[in-house]
């Protein structure tokens, strides 16, 4: 075996979804954990633009825009959790959805 083919057998696949609707799923599946925002910035590295504050959450609901995927995320960051998405520029969301 090459020191390549070793390496990679060491190490697993990446497990980010390769699509949107996979990425969404999954974030779906963690909303209102803890620590879920580490997810979102995984999935969405370096393209996640704040766009809006919404009352909601613990506090302050933030409105994450990925222009990329044309998708907004609401994200509490008092607790770093995945609250909701929607496709589109989206600058306010349902009270029930951020709850």
């Amino acid at each position: 075996m090459s020191q390549a083919t070793t390496s990679q057998a060491k190490h697993p696949a990446d497990p980010t979804p390769p699509t949107l609707e996979g990425k969404l799923s999954l974030l779906k599946k963690l909303r209102d954990e803890l620590g879920s925002g580490d997810t979102i910035r995984r999935l969405f590295f370096g393209d996640l633009e704040p766009i809006a504050l919404q009352p909601g959450g613990a506090n302050t609901v933030v409105h994450l825009y990925n222009q990329a995927n044309d998708v907004t995320i609401a994200y509490c960051s008092s607790y770093d959790v995945f609250l909701a998405a929607r496709s589109g520029r989206v600058t306010e969301f349902d009270p029930a959805e951020i709850k």
